[in-house]
């Protein structure tokens, strides 16, 4: 759900000298001749150069063009994969780009920060194998790292703008709410959301605090973040996620940054006489109502959320982000996350990169089901008006996902399995005990049973 990144220039524009530090990690290769895939010859004859660091898994090459007027355009660009998602590879790359910023500040206008990929950062276009298991757990060991290095970027001295060019989820939304301004293309297939809450837990990279201190107390516990509302542009613009909508989002930030005045630039919530919307106390009722979502499960992320939303609307900046952060790191022991977790990786799996299509037409040896469940973090990847469509042929497959509905496959002459789980409900244990032995792909199965037979996502796999 988080991201990686390396920076590639845009063909004709200059680049700037950089020599990236890392730390503990000195550059294996400099390379003068290619840069990403453009050949350096076809960029004006100004400074070229390739700090390529190899780290076992991939090569990064980085860049961050400079224009005329000292606005930098920082592209990230994990090469050869399908979407940026946070690592250690991102965190490394930035860094470098963030050091060089730093010395060269005096300069500095402004920093675009965009994509080079169909999506902005851990967007839902991705494909599941490309992250390895180890990749995906040393995630939620570089929370601290990432949500300082947000931080950095936010406290650079100079207006950042985030070209929202495509999707972002969790981290990557966060990263973009570190920018002091948001720009995002119309296109209403795009999808921003703080969803983490779908998994027990709860933005832990600064996203929490910044949604709190832009939107209030209210707005971000059932709202924003309680729900982990998934926001299409026009949604997130009305809502005060995003500043701007445009046809071309670089232009855009980029015409932000010169109409800002020159010299140093803070965030809009750290300058003098900003005041939280509504207050730095609960508003009467808040808390009741949380208390009324939360009923009959064991998941305690909106409860946390409130109880961070709370504790960190008057706290200085630095208190906040550590009072967000040890929240996050308490749900993550929680027994409910391995659940969660599980089904939100099924989710990522089943979806894939999910066609948008009219709603799927009868097929003969089908039976479709509808969603039951409202379920945000389903939302992120496929309309909630999405059905699910068990068949028996896997000829069919393709047609039911092409036609917009998600197929889920048993075996030829055996009973439905969605409504074996409706008929056994609505106890998970007597779900999980109809469900055992199923012959059904666990992933399907896993978002099947939640999204069309009300299983509950905490509880165990209902395959077992």
């Amino acid at each position: 759900m988080l991201a990686a990144f390396a920076v590639r220039p845009a063909v004709g524009e200059h680049l700037h000298d950089a020599q990236p530090d890392r730390v503990g990690d000195r550059p294996q290769h400099v390379d003068h001749g290619h840069v990403g895939d453009v050949h350096a010859t076809t960029l004006p004859l100004d400074i070229r150069h390739t700090v390529t660091y190899v780290d076992g898994m991939t090569s990064i090459k980085q860049f961050w063009p400079w224009d005329t007027d000292g606005i930098v355009t920082v592209t990230l660009d994990d090469p050869g994969r399908t979407a940026n998602m946070l690592n250690r590879r991102h965190h490394d790359g930035l860094a470098a780009c963030l050091d060089d910023l730093a010395r060269n500040l005096d300069r500095l206008r402004g920093v675009v920060l965009t994509s080079a990929k169909r999506s902005f950062v851990a967007g839902p276009e991705f494909e599941p194998g490309e992250i390895t298991a180890e990749e995906a757990a040393e995630t939620y060991g570089l929370l601290v790292p990432l949500r300082d290095q947000a931080r950095r970027l936010e406290t650079l001295g100079r207006p950042v703008a985030a070209a929202l060019n495509g999707s972002a989820l969790g981290g990557g939304f966060e990263l973009a709410l570190a920018c002091h301004y948001r720009v995002g293309p119309h296109d209403p297939s795009v999808v921003w959301a703080l969803a983490e809450t779908g998994m027990g837990i709860l933005p832990a990279g600064g996203g929490t605090v910044r949604v709190t201190r832009m939107l209030g107390i209210a707005a971000t516990v059932l709202d924003v973040i309680g729900p982990g509302t998934a926001y299409h542009p026009a949604q997130a613009l009305a809502a005060g996620l995003v500043d701007e909508l445009a046809d071309d989002v670089v232009a855009a930030a980029k015409t932000w940054i010169r109409a800002q005045p020159p010299g140093r630039f803070v965030q809009r919530w750290e300058r003098p006489g900003h005041r939280v919307p509504g207050g730095v106390t609960a508003p009467p009722g808040l808390a009741e109502e949380v208390a009324r979502r939360s009923a009959g499960s064991p998941v305690r992320a909106l409860t946390a959320v409130l109880d961070v939303a709370v504790r960190s609307a008057a706290a200085p900046l630095d208190e906040a982000f550590a009072i967000e952060t040890a929240a996050c790191l308490d749900l993550l022991a929680a027994p409910e996350f391995p659940a969660l977790a599980a089904y939100f990786a099924a989710l990522r799996t089943v979806a894939g990169t999910f066609p948008h299509p009219a709603p799927v037409r009868p097929v003969p040896g089908t039976r479709a089901f509808p969603q039951i469940v409202r379920d945000p973090l389903a939302a992120v990847f496929f309309p909630p008006e999405t059905p699910l469509v068990e068949v028996t042929d896997p000829a069919l497959v393709p047609m039911i996902r092409t036609g917009g509905g998600i197929p889920v496959l048993i075996p030829r002459g055996a009973p439905s399995f969605i409504q074996t789980l409706l008929d056994a409900g609505p106890s998970p244990a007597d779900m999980a005990a109809a469900a055992s032995g199923r012959p059904v792909d666990s992933a399907t199965a896993t978002v099947a049973a939640v999204l069309a037979a009300g299983y509950p996502a905490w509880a165990p796999s209902v395959t077992g």
